[in-house]
C-alpha cells in the first residue's frame, strides 16, 4: 500500500493525522483476496507514533464454491467490526476495536481496527488455555440463547450458520469421504444426523468459528485473550467452538478428555454465569452433562 493511500485511510479515523511513518504487510489473505497491513503514523507534536491495522479484501468475482464462501465471510467480518457488539466486546478485551469499515458492494471491503495488545499466540496450555476459555465464555454470553443469537444474525449481519464446520459448507469433502468401510463409513453415515442435531441443539449462541492459537493474543488483562479473524462469526451450538478450541487450539495430552476436559467445561460454565447467562429462563445456563453430550 502506498503511503498516500495509507494516510487517506488513517484520516478516515482521525482527520488530524498528517504523516504516515511506515506501512508493513502482516499477512496475505487466502486465495489472493487481499492483505493485512500495519499502518504507523505520527501523533501530536512530540514525534510519538501509533498504529492501526488495515484489512483490505478484494474479491469482486468469486466463482468457485470455496471463493464464494470466503467472500461471504468477509462481509460477516466487516459487519461485526462495524457493530455495537464489537465495541462492547472490545471494551472487555474479547476483540480489537473496529475503527472504520467500508464495503463498496462489489467485492472491495476495508476494515480498520486497533492492533492486538500482544503478539499472536503459538501455543496454548496452562493459564493461557484458561484465559482462552474465559474469553470464549464472554463472547458466547454476549449472544447466549436462540432468540438473542438470531437477532444478532438479523441486526448485525452475522452468519445464519456460524463456523465452517457444518455440511452445507463442505459438500465436496463429504463426497470424497470413503463410505465403503471402516471409521470413514461410520462417520459419513452419521454426519447428517450430527449436523442436524447441532443445528437444532437447545444451546445456541454466536460462535467465533476458528479458535486456533494464532487467532488470539494475551490481552492487557492476562486472565483473558483477545481474538481476531471473525469471518465465520455466526449462530451455532457453543460446543462447536469448544471442541475446536480443545482439539485444534490447545496443546493437550492424550488423556485430555479423561483428565482435563471437565475442568475446562466447568470453568466455561462458571464464566458464562459471571457474564449473566442463566438470568433468562428461556436461555438457561448449560449443564456439564449436556455440554459434554454436544461435544
Amino acid at each position: 500500500m502506498k503511503t498516500t493511500d495509507a494516510l487517506a485511510l488513517i484520516q478516515s479515523v482521525d482527520p488530524d493525522v498528517k504523516c504516515v511513518t511506515a506501512v508493513s504487510q502482516i499477512a496475505t489473505l487466502w486465495g489472493g483476496m487481499g492483505s493485512i497491513e500495519r499502518l504507523k503514523y505520527e501523533i501530536g507534536e512530540q514525534g510519538k507514533t501509533s498504529s492501526i491495522i488495515a484489512k483490505q479484501i478484494r474479491c469482486s468475482n468469486p466463482r468457485s464454491f470455496g471463493d464464494k464462501r470466503k467472500a461471504a465471510s468477509y462481509k460477516v467480518e466487516a459487519s461485526f467490526y462495524g457493530s455495537d457488539a464489537c465495541r462492547e466486546l472490545s471494551e472487555n478485551c474479547v476483540c480489537c476495536k473496529g475503527l472504520y469499515t467500508h464495503d463498496n458492494g462489489n467485492g472491495s471491503i476495508t476494515i480498520l481496527m486497533t492492533p492486538l495488545p500482544n503478539p499472536s499466540l503459538h501455543t496454548m496450555e496452562g493459564e493461557v488455555a484458561k484465559a482462552a476459555v474465559r474469553s470464549v465464555a464472554m463472547l458466547h454470553a454476549h449472544f447466549w440463547g436462540g432468540l438473542r443469537s438470531s437477532q444478532a444474525v438479523e441486526n448485525i449481519g452475522l452468519a445464519a450458520q456460524g463456523t465452517y464446520w457444518y455440511l452445507d459448507t463442505r459438500p465436496d469433502e463429504f463426497e470424497y469421504m470413503d463410505g465403503r468401510s471402516g471409521i470413514s463409513r461410520k462417520l459419513k453415515r452419521a454426519a447428517r444426523g450430527i449436523d442436524r442435531a447441532l443445528k437444532n441443539h437447545q444451546y445456541q449462541t454466536i460462535c467465533h468459528g476458528d479458535l486456533k492459537a494464532c487467532n488470539m493474543a494475551i490481552s492487557d488483562d492476562p486472565s483473558f485473550v483477545t481474538f481476531v479473524d471473525f469471518q465465520y462469526l455466526g449462530k451455532a451450538c457453543p460446543a462447536k467452538d469448544l471442541a475446536y478450541l480443545f482439539v485444534c487450539g490447545m496443546d493437550v495430552a492424550d488423556n485430555f478428555e479423561e483428565q482435563q476436559e471437565d475442568g475446562f467445561l466447568r470453568l466455561y460454565i462458571d464464566e458464562l454465569a459471571k457474564n449473566g447467562v442463566g438470568n433468562d429462563p428461556d436461555a438457561p445456563l448449560p449443564t456439564l452433562a449436556k455440554l459434554k453430550d454436544a461435544l
